[in-house]
């Protein structure tokens, strides 16, 4: 549908045939087949030329609506080679923007059945996505609500002082992840097609700085990781001090007694479009000559006086050195931008063979709580769980929507004393948030917006609407929802989004029109269906399967005393006219 050959006619006009859209395999994982496409114009080109602006607008809005995914195409990679299962706990250390986490919620629920009342029952998995970076932490919550799924959480954490979360009050009963992506900060010098202006400010110093850090994210990341789980370290770089001399540190340090192995993927990219190269177990430490600022002057090793006079820069884990012909480092992966018409990129793939030794383990840095931190964290960024603190609450939505009882009112959580927002949070998030008793993780979100409360200046008014529904979780509420839930045909549905706004005395359907008006103000959800319900199918022993046999869309909206006026925002609005091909797109 969004590549439909005569609406991108419609979208180019006379710039149809200058732009090359084409089908990239980055794997050959079934689950990733004919998803990623390739554009052959760059972001400012995209972003400047007026000519463009149309095709621009319905990127930006399908990104924003998260039906599009937009990022460098070996980055997708890593989440591709990792295949997650919806039941895996997942790490992302340094997430933001998002694109990889965004990935992971993709395979998490992919098949979700959202009419099944049971499904929550089944959803533990989740994805759990940190930055450092609190601002880069809050734009990823923007990104990642895009995707509409209860399975996520956001912190804002310095990776490689992760805290440890314990399933139970033993100290040796630590929560370890399944998976876990360390697409760590790096020098992105191999993004020079991207950004060629990196060139001129590159230094060698610049990779053995962040070695160290890279060193100590990767250590933190293969102590959180399960036994038999998967850890990818990846960068944007092709310098091999951030790259092979990382990965090696961690084998000559961690693998002694077989507790890792770098796992070979090269099969993964037979027959796509990606070559991958092998990983070096060879290279050279260099740095900038004092004199010459042009001329890279090479260290031998770690006797070399020129070492001794920047050891205060370089560390010793830079060089190849030892049994690294032992490691397996020919199993990682290279990406070179003129094979594949991407950017340069680095992956490594290490399997937890054995769980490391108490002498490994205290070789990787942390730290205790911040008991100043976390009263703070308490204060600002404090879980509360709906069902436990605001009772009156639950009672009211549960009657005023008539939800059944076997709702997972539990998974229920907000972020503010006064409940402003709900959000719906998986079984498997639900869990996470109960293990950190501590409330060690500084939360900016998790899960999906459920109900928002109204204004409250018109709250003594009969049947006042506390809180209305949100567009975003509505799919998890809709199969327990009985009262003020409309089901309408496709013509009725359509109309009503075109319009975004009709008078009851225009609705057609009189049934539609005298329940409007006799339900009186507030929110009410309309549902495309294929057939009408009747009251035998109305029944809660009848209602999910009826759901399940005809449901075709929902959204929410507002009924006032004399219209019907829809409430989703733009993204979701431009979604429904994508799909139903309503003419306004672009308006």
């Amino acid at each position: 549908m969004l590549l439909d050959e005569s609406f991108l006619k419609k979208l180019l006009n006379e710039q149809y045939n200058l732009i090359k859209i084409d089908l990239k395999n980055l794997t050959n994982f079934k689950e990733w087949i004919n998803l990623v496409y390739n554009i052959n114009i760059n972001r400012m080109e995209l972003k400047k030329n007026d000519l463009l602006k149309n095709f621009h607008k319905f990127i930006q809005f399908g990104v924003d609506g998260g039906v599009i995914s937009r990022q460098e195409a070996v980055s997708m990679i890593p989440p591709m080679l990792m295949q997650t299962k919806s039941t895996d706990h997942l790490l992302d250390m340094c997430a933001a923007p998002g694109s990889k986490t965004a990935q992971f919620l993709e395979t998490i629920y992919e098949g979700y059945d959202f009419l099944d009342k049971k499904q929550y029952l089944k959803d533990t998995g989740f994805v759990l996505a940190n930055d450092n970076n609190p601002q880069r932490a809050y734009m990823m919550v923007h990104q990642l609500k895009r995707l509409n799924t209860a399975g996520m959480v956001v912190v804002c954490h310095e990776a490689q002082l992760f805290p440890n979360l314990y399933n139970s009050e033993e100290l040796n009963d630590k929560l370890f992840f399944d998976k876990i992506l360390a697409d760590v900060p790096c020098s992105s010098d191999a993004v020079m097609r991207k950004l060629p202006m990196k060139w001129k400010k590159w230094s060698t110093k610049e990779g053995f700085s962040l070695h160290k850090l890279q060193l100590q994210i990767l250590k933190k990341g293969i102590q959180l990781l399960k036994l038999g789980g998967v850890i990818s370290y990846s960068t944007c770089s092709l310098n091999p001090i951030e790259n092979e001399a990382v990965v090696s540190e961690i084998m000559r340090n961690f693998s002694k007694n077989g507790e890792l192995e770098i796992l070979d993927v090269k099969s993964a990219f037979q027959g796509t479009d990606i070559i991958p190269h092998p990983g070096l177990d060879n290279w050279t430490v260099m740095i900038e000559d004092k004199e010459d600022k042009n001329k890279l002057n090479i260290i031998k090793d770690i006797n070399d006086p020129l070492y001794i006079e920047n050891k205060n820069i370089i560390s010793e884990s830079c060089f190849a050195q030892g049994d690294i012909k032992n490691f397996g480092l020919e199993k990682c992966n290279r990406f070179f931008p003129n094979d594949s018409d991407t950017s340069g990129f680095f992956i490594a793939l290490i399997k937890k063979m054995k769980n490391l030794s108490e002498e490994n383990n205290n070789k990787i840095k942390t730290t205790k709580p911040n008991i100043s931190e976390l009263k703070k964290n308490k204060e600002e960024n404090c879980c509360y769980f709906v069902k436990k603190e605001f009772t009156e609450k639950i009672n009211w939505i549960k009657n005023y929507y008539g939800i059944d009882d076997d709702f997972p009112f539990e998974q229920l959580v907000t972020f503010s004393k006064i409940c402003k927002k709900i959000n719906f949070v998986s079984l498997g998030v639900k869990n996470l948030l109960q293990l950190d008793k501590q409330q060690k993780l500084f939360i900016q979100n998790a899960g999906v917006k459920l109900f928002k409360a109204n204004k409250q200046k018109d709250e003594n008014a009969v049947n006042f609407c506390l809180y209305r529904v949100c567009q975003d979780g509505l799919m998890y509420l809709l199969p327990f929802m009985h009262k003020r839930i409309f089901f309408v045909d496709e013509k009725f549905f359509v109309g009503v989004l075109k319009k975004k706004e009709i008078k009851h005395d225009d609705i057609e359907d009189e049934e539609v029109k005298n329940n409007l008006k006799e339900i009186g103000s507030g929110c009410i959800v309309l549902v495309n269906v294929k057939n009408k319900p009747n009251e035998n199918d109305k029944e809660s022993k009848n209602y999910e399967q009826y759901l399940k046999n005809n449901f075709i869309d929902a959204f929410y909206s507002h009924n006032a005393t004399t219209r019907l006026t829809t409430m989703i925002n733009k993204e979701h609005q431009h979604i429904f006219e994508l799909k139903y091909k309503i003419e306004n797109i672009l308006n």
